[in-house]
């Protein structure tokens, strides 16, 4: 029988596919600025539908009161001898390409046993979604990139396509491109090294750039301005971001960034050495019977899509990872905290946060949903599997006598050591490098005290800054809303400034130790996060998951 998760929202019932995007995709809801956003003035609201890009013209639509440009080709098809390779320029077409419905979404398993795929899939997906207010002739506004999360194997652009009001009273542009995951996009060999001057390991990670090029060859035929790109992104999105920070190859492609739940610091998705990529490659290719090192990169290109996503790597199983980024030495030099450290990003303004229950949605999605509930000695047995030596040291922090259930026990553990803790270290190896970052963490319960995704949970913050995931709404009561708001207004301001203070989110100082609450009662700032997340244990370990 399948199993079938609902939960409750403001009296409606989500069934598992709206969870999948609220959980696993994380992995996996009038703006009032210190310096007002230009907005269009009455009756000059003529914003054309159709525009000309890179490739020839293409013909949007109106909705929610903004305009929307979707499935726009920024690259070639990623199939055939493409496939494991650098993503190459998108062909031209003839006339007026509709930009009206989203691509398909690039290879990937399905998110939850028994959850179809959210959508059609094919190698042909680099295609990006643009969100323009209308604006005033003239008006030249910031763009913001939003990168997926979704645990580097899960994960697309049409999740994320309602960010009508982020769009509309923050007077920002928005666009959403798609990036190859799972071994399409971090399949690492040394004959592919050979092949393409080095790189290897990225191609998920040059997709993204690709995008961001297409971005400052394209922005200003949506009225945006190619030296304004903020890049934000969440869970593997957030360690995309961090990773692009740390790309010699993405340098001046966008001047902010903000980094939801996905540290730079210390996290299993952390980009490996080359030669630890190398073995889970070559690892995953024996698995599908292309062990033979002379001909395994042609047995992995000729292989049905299926029978490359067959392995359970290419599905969130666990907390570790086998495809993330590679220091590859070419498009990924260092890891990104010690590019932060070394001061190679201090130009970049940074915004980093976690949230206060990112562990809820992990037990949900690989405890919860395939019908376990954690025992005591189950526990112990994650926890060694997952710390090794230092499980003990994890333990007598986290006995499991000190929580209500073991459960609690492995949520409170993967919130503060996956997340929270590296959320620090991120902020402090920025600060060291020179840098200017701002922490938050996020402490607002879109469920309430649900017993299956209960608090802040992972992803929790994302119907706060996209109103609404794959086109459904997500309804927050009035003060969860209002909430939403101030953050869709703080996030807006740092695309317009470099600053996210606003009138209602201030002071929040970028020097000294302190976070910024955010919950629907409470914005503040607090000195108490680090003991609160146990981070002088946490700092003691240079590697969580590997």
């Amino acid at each position: 029988m399948h199993m079938r998760i609902v939960t409750a929202i403001s009296g409606r019932r989500w069934p598992a596919r709206i969870l999948a995007v609220a959980g696993v995709v994380g992995l996996a809801s009038a703006l009032v600025f210190t310096a007002p956003a230009p907005r269009a003035a009455p009756g000059d609201q003529a914003t054309e539908l159709t525009t000309t890009v890179t490739g020839g013209a293409i013909h949007g639509m109106r909705s929610a009161g903004i305009i929307q440009y979707l499935g726009v080709p920024f690259a070639a098809s990623t199939a055939g001898p493409h496939r494991f390779a650098p993503p190459q320029p998108v062909p031209p077409w003839e006339g007026v390409r509709p930009a009206t419905a989203h691509g398909p979404q690039c290879p990937q398993s399905a998110p939850l046993p028994h959850v179809p795929a959210l959508q059609p899939s094919s190698e042909d997906c680099l295609t990006i979604d643009v969100y323009v207010p209308e604006h005033a002739s003239g008006t030249t506004l910031p763009v913001m990139v939003w990168l997926y999360g979704g645990g580097f194997v899960l994960g697309s652009n049409a999740q994320y396509d309602s960010p009508a009001r982020l769009v509309r009273d923050g007077q920002v542009i928005v666009a959403i491109p798609n990036y190859r995951v799972g071994p399409f996009g971090f399949l690492a060999l040394p004959e592919l090294a050979t092949d393409d001057g080095g790189i290897t390991g990225t191609y998920g990670t040059l997709d993204q750039q690709a995008a961001l090029r297409w971005i400052q060859d394209n922005a200003a035929a949506f009225g945006g301005d190619p030296g304004n790109v903020t890049l934000f992104g969440e869970s593997a999105g957030g360690m995309s971001v961090c990773t692009q920070l740390a790309s010699p190859t993405a340098r001046g492609l966008f001047t902010k960034a903000i980094i939801q739940s996905g540290a730079c610091a210390r996290s299993p998705l952390v980009p490996p050495t080359v030669d630890r990529a190398y073995q889970r490659s070559a690892d995953y290719a024996s698995s599908l019977g292309c062990g033979d090192f002379t001909t395994r990169l042609r047995c992995l290109r000729e292989m049905p899509v299926d029978r490359l996503l067959s392995s359970p790597t290419t599905m969130l199983n666990t907390m570790d990872a086998t495809w993330t980024p590679v220091r590859d030495g070419v498009v990924v030099t260092s890891t990104p905290e010690d590019a932060l450290a070394t001061g190679v990003a201090r130009a970049i303004p940074l915004i980093v946060g976690s949230n206060a229950d990112e562990g809820a949605t992990f037990v949900a999605l690989l405890d919860y949903a395939r019908g376990a509930v954690p025992t005591a000695a189950e526990y112990l047995d994650w926890a060694l599997s997952s710390f090794g030596d230092h499980s003990d040291r994890v333990l007598a922090r986290y006995p499991v006598a000190d929580f209500d259930t073991p459960a609690a026990a492995k949520q409170q553990v993967i919130t503060d050591g996956f997340f929270a803790c590296p959320a620090l270290f991120t902020t402090e190896a920025a600060r060291r490098g020179g840098g200017q970052v701002w922490q938050y963490r996020f402490n607002d319960a879109p469920l309430g005290q649900n017993p299956l995704l209960p608090g802040a949970f992972h992803a929790a913050e994302i119907p706060y800054v996209f109103s609404a995931l794959m086109g459904v709404p997500i309804p927050l009561p009035p003060d969860a809303d209002r909430l939403s708001q101030h953050i869709q207004q703080s996030w807006a301001h740092f695309a317009h400034t470099g600053s996210p203070e606003t009138p209602t989110l201030a002071p929040w100082p970028t020097t000294t130790p302190t976070t910024l609450e955010l919950s629907r009662d409470r914005i503040a700032l607090s000195d108490s996060f680090s003991p609160a997340h146990r981070c002088d244990l946490w700092s003691t370990i240079s590697q969580i998951g590997w």
